[in-house]
């Protein structure tokens, strides 16, 4: 099961559609829902956990069950491929102690991504591509462990992976149309396999 977190984004539905589409059984649970009620019972299944982008600040918000689970994670005692979408890319790297901050562009728009390393997420994927993206906040400097994937002219960290685990970050939004690729970049990860995807 890919359980896909809410954080309130207006594109959350199209990432739980785009797995049904893949054949993948996928629940969505509000970041500020009930641990025990929500996560518990489905901790056997859960196969993938994604992280929706929203409209707040990793700095203003109470977090929620998205940032107990990344927690989790990150100690091992859920070890499962996660995927990171804009506000979960950036809380990622908060909770693991990075800098977040004002981007230069808070409005939505179309950036050109240039790729970086043809990693995992990025297979059959263009070295440049076309994505629906606000930089509002944004990565300023990468978490411990992790290496850059891919940039724009406004955002020196449009994507990241940890270097030894399978977890992923985009401040873009691969779930929507205006994204080239963005399909191919979710299935991607989706195909990911548990296991450590080697660099």
């Amino acid at each position: 099961m890919i359980l896909i977190f809410d954080n309130g984004s207006q594109y959350t539905h199209l990432i739980k559609r785009n797995s049904t589409d893949y054949g993948y059984e996928s629940k969505i649970v509000n970041r500020l829902g009930n641990w025990e009620k929500e996560i518990s019972p489905n901790l056997k299944k859960i196969e993938k956990v994604i992280l929706s982008g929203g409209p707040g600040s990793v700095y203003l918000d109470d977090n929620g069950i998205s940032e107990q689970m990344i927690r989790r994670i990150m100690n091992k005692e859920i070890d499962v491929p996660l995927l990171g979408i804009c506000y979960g890319h950036q809380l990622m790297a908060h909770v693991l102690g990075m800098e977040v901050a004002k981007g230069k562009s808070a409005e939505y728009g179309i950036s050109k991504i240039t790729v970086d390393d043809n990693d995992h997420i990025f297979k059959g994927v263009p070295k440049t591509f076309n994505a629906w993206v606000s930089h509002f906040d944004e990565v300023k400097k990468l978490p411990k462990g992790f290496i850059k994937l891919a940039h724009s002219e406004l955002c020196g960290i449009e994507a990241m992976r940890h270097k030894e685990r399978n977890l992923f970050g985009v401040q873009f939004h691969p779930e929507v149309w205006h994204t080239e690729y963005g399909e191919k970049i979710l299935k991607n990860f989706l195909e990911v396999e548990d296991e450590l995807a080697p660099l």
